[in-house]
């Protein structure tokens, strides 16, 4: 073998000593890294949504303006030679804890969990006014002043009465614009298990829910159901400590009935209470206490001696406001005497 050859020789030799050498220094280990680098969800005409990754959650912060929907398909970009798990465009539900776990190449797992932030302000309401309604009935909410930031979507919110014991019946609703101005409108249902009387009223809508402190709404009675009394037509003689009863229809929700009188002036004055024993619907009984004054009276005279006699029954009639109750009388008619003796 000349030089020259034996040059070449040589020289290959340690050209491929050289390329084996490289091969080896540019030969890795499975890459470790398994996170999420970037997670993005796109809205229906709304734009793109950027998530926030902190340690393992994923902080969705979802726009109030924005409809909530059930599921979403993240875009999801984690560490090079990682997959996600599961995957980029995959639907999934928008809740809390839905969970994504990255494994690196080297087969390390990472689970990481979705957290969704509402930006949705309080439900506020205003409680300086009352809302008095028939079952059946409907009334309305100026939801730009009485009741604000409700989603304006019956499918997203939701009403409800609230009684005193917390217990809760659905309500129906109904949003409308009138003359420029948003209202919800709120139906009482014939069947509602509650009574008449006033209770709290509560909205949730979408995930906020808010209650009033004060029972605004007063399901009331149809003046058709207002008790009335028969007159008396023959003098009553009652004993202090006795009883007097009253007949009539329709008697609801009694307590005891005011007696009053007249002052020279014919100014009112009060003369005492009779207080309820017991009533049924067409009758109550009342007891006249051991101090009442004693003497003979006419009721219906508008002198010293004139008696009234006021039966006072439910508050939930006609006009109905809890900053402002009310009182219901049934007027007891009659050109009769009434005697109190001892």
């Amino acid at each position: 073998m000349n030089q020259i050859v034996r040059l070449i020789y040589w020289g290959s030799l340690a050209g491929m000593a050289l390329i084996t050498s490289c091969k080896k220094e540019t030969e890795h280990a499975p890459s470790p890294y398994n996170k999420i680098e970037s997670f993005a969800v796109t809205t229906d005409g709304n734009g793109v949504i950027n998530a926030a990754v902190n340690g393992d959650s994923i902080l969705v912060y979802w726009p109030a303006y924005v409809t909530l929907p059930a599921t979403v398909s993240p875009l999801i970009r984690v560490s090079d030679n990682a997959s996600v798990a599961p995957a980029s465009g995959t639907a999934v539900k928008l809740v809390t804890g839905t969970k994504f776990t990255v494994t690196s190449q080297s087969g390390a797992a990472r689970n990481y969990f979705l957290k969704l932030v509402l930006n949705q302000p309080a439900i506020r309401f205003n409680e300086n006014v009352s809302y008095a309604v028939l079952k059946g009935g409907t009334f309305s909410i100026n939801t730009n002043r009485d009741v604000k930031y409700l989603v304006e979507d019956a499918t997203r919110t939701k009403a409800y009465l609230v009684n005193p014991a917390g217990k809760e019946d659905v309500l129906s609703i109904s949003f409308n614009v009138r003359n420029n101005i948003h209202y919800v409108d709120v139906t009482v249902p014939e069947n509602i298990s509650f009574s008449e009387g006033a209770y709290k009223l509560k909205f949730t809508s979408d995930q906020v829910s808010a209650v009033t402190a004060e029972a605004l709404v007063g399901i009331i009675y149809p003046e058709s159901k207002r008790p009335k009394a028969a007159p008396l037509t023959s003098s009553v003689t009652i004993k202090r400590n006795g009883t007097i009863t009253f007949s009539g229809t329709s008697f609801i929700d009694m307590k005891d009935a005011r007696v009053y009188g007249y002052n020279a002036d014919w100014s009112e004055r009060e003369i005492g209470t009779f207080a309820l024993e017991s009533f049924t619907g067409t009758t109550a009984t009342y007891k006249v206490p051991a101090d009442f004054p004693k003497g003979t009276y006419e009721l219906g005279g508008f002198d010293d001696k004139g008696m009234g006699i006021q039966l006072r029954t439910s508050d939930f009639f006609s006009f109905w406001s809890w900053m402002n109750t009310r009182k219901n009388y049934v007027e007891i008619t009659g050109a009769v005497t009434i005697t109190i003796t001892d």
